[in-house]
């Protein structure tokens, strides 16, 4: 089950409806606003993930802090959109100095506002790393299998990504824009960094 279905699944109808009341949009639009953010935040841990040290502190940090755990507490994650638990150090760690200008782009391929796109990408940060700190350690992934994963999904999501959302992102982060035909990761000019956020 990709990232995107596992999120997808863990929220339900009920989860939907409440971001799609903190976004003032309907279930359809949330659903395609989670899955932009999903998209997103995959390619950026793939593009950290796509050197050796940036794959294994990510590992390391879903080995220690992010093992599915936070969807047993979606209702206090949703009910403080974007501003409960560890999203905006995580963000902030996955997009550098990047974030802004990945927030805007976000905001203007979407027609989401700046200060809903905001809140969504904290909110579902940690959804992503719990899903993927599940998957690990369901299959017993190692760090090479996490950052192939993400590698993978990263690919999937550009081909469904109607408005290059995803290709003008990895464009920003070091990878390979989807305008260009190439790896949809290019050749990776330098990862962001392996720093993610953990649970104090």
């Amino acid at each position: 089950m990709s990232l995107v279905n596992t999120v997808m699944k863990q929220l339900g109808s009920g989860g939907l409806a409440q971001i799609a009341g903190s976004l003032g949009t309907d279930n359809k639009g949330a659903k395609s606003a989670v899955s932009t953010a999903i998209s997103v935040l995959t390619g950026a841990m793939a593009v950290n993930a796509a050197k050796p040290e940036g794959a294994a502190a990510l590992d390391q940090a879903l080995a220690r802090d992010h093992d599915g755990s936070i969807f047993s507490n979606l209702g206090s994650l949703l009910g403080n959109f974007g501003g409960a638990g560890d999203g905006a150090k995580i963000l902030g760690h996955v997009l550098g100095g990047a974030q802004p200008q990945v927030q805007q782009t976000i905001a203007k391929k979407s027609g989401l506002s700046l200060d809903k796109v905001v809140p969504l990408l904290i909110t579902v940060a940690p959804m992503v790393m719990g899903a993927l700190g599940k998957m690990k350690k369901d299959k017993k992934m190692d760090a090479a299998k996490v950052a192939s994963t993400l590698a993978r999904e990263t690919k999937a999501a550009q081909k469904k990504d109607k408005n290059d959302i995803l290709g003008s992102v990895l464009g920003m982060l070091g990878g390979a824009p989807a305008a260009s035909g190439g790896n949809p990761l290019g050749d990776l000019l330098g990862s962001l960094g392996g720093l993610f956020g953990k649970k104090k």
